[in-house]
């Protein structure tokens, strides 16, 4: 196995637990303590560990272009339908999960963050991904991004479909001028962030990343994209674009190498594969645990942070748990009902 992957590995791992981390500073009374006597910290958790989202996004982006470098798309809407099928079971599973927590837990917790009893039409936009274009509250805090991975996803094959050559040129110029446009414009207009092109700048440098050692060419283009970005940044600073770019920027130098296993390594490959599962089910943890904090009356910032801290853990390993032996299981099945269809539709 190639040393990028576990570099790949590791930053998944951080961001994910950044993001858990920014999500219990932005939810629930715990963090309110938890305000009292650490600030400084709780401020820098709520303002800059969301961040980490782009560091999926440069990883989603580069591992997507993975999938695809040494194929051509002869049937795009098949691609995209495995894509949504790869994406959605263990997501709606999850919101069913988070909607029985919210509905126990709605007695012990009066928050303008807890999401409201879900309609019919609701839980429908959600399982189809268009929640935010339709208008819906969000039923988790993780539920943008699975529908703009999938936007994201649905526009690179796309443009792949359209664009491939023998050599990818036009393909990798569409994609670099395509995220240049986004740095420049579409990522500054806040009210675009529940489309894809708003984030194709750090998804788009992921691409072109993981295509960067392809040819000479395609390097060429990656690191004028980056000169591009960084004038970007001149006209505009964005501290998410310089992530992303910084990002994308260590997945090109990295140099290659074989990875010697150890238990530490396979723990962090572990923790890596069950990333998307915990994006999705800590919101339920934050809500569960609130409410035993509400309901227990504890009012000590230790005690806040001890709790906490346990409280993470607890979705570390449901994550694990859930990964191997609910979105696992859930894959494959559904990879075996449709491959038979999908098969007949490529004929």
């Amino acid at each position: 196995m190639l040393e990028r992957s576990l570099t790949v590995d590791v930053l998944k791992v951080v961001a994910a637990q950044l993001i858990v981390w920014h999500h219990f500073s932005a939810y629930g009374p715990m963090a309110d303590t938890m305000t009292l006597v650490w600030p400084a910290l709780m401020e820098w958790l709520y303002r800059y560990a969301r961040l980490a989202v782009q560091v999926f996004l440069v990883v989603g982006g580069y591992l997507a272009a993975q999938s695809v470098m040494h194929k051509s798309i002869q049937h795009p809407i098949i691609s995209i339908a495995k894509r949504y099928l790869r994406l959605v079971p263990f997501y709606v599973f999850a919101l069913v999960l988070i909607s029985l927590v919210v509905a126990m837990s709605r007695d012990a917790i009066h928050a303008s963050w807890l999401p409201s009893e879900p309609t019919v039409w609701q839980f429908l936009a959600h399982g189809l991904l268009m929640h935010d274009l339709l208008g819906f509250e969000a039923l988790s805090s993780g539920a943008w991004y699975v529908a703009i991975d999938f936007q994201l996803y649905a526009l690179l094959i796309v443009l792949c479909h359209a664009l491939h050559t023998e050599t990818n040129k036009r393909l990798s110029i569409a994609v670099a001028l395509l995220c240049v446009t986004s740095m420049w414009q579409f990522n500054r207009v806040d009210e675009l962030d529940i489309w894809a092109i708003y984030f194709f700048a750090a998804y788009g440098l992921g691409v072109l990343a993981a295509w960067a050692k392809r040819s000479t060419f395609e390097a060429q283009v990656f690191w004028v994209t980056a000169l591009l970005a960084v004038g970007a940044l001149w006209f505009e600073y964005r501290t998410r674009l310089s992530l992303a770019l910084l990002s994308a920027v260590w997945l090109v130098i990295k140099p290659k190498g074989m990875v010697h296993w150890t238990p530490m390594k396979r723990v962090v490959h572990r923790l890596s594969n069950s990333a998307y599962v915990l994006f999705l089910i800590h919101f339920g943890a934050i809500v569960l645990f609130s409410a035993m904090w509400n309901n227990s009356h504890f009012y000590d910032p230790h005690m806040a942070f001890a709790l906490t801290s346990f409280a993470w853990l607890c979705c570390v390993g449901m994550g694990l748990f859930l990964h191997e032996k609910v979105e696992v299981p859930i894959h494959h099945w559904v990879a075996h009902k449709t491959k038979p269809l999908f098969a007949r539709l490529t004929r």
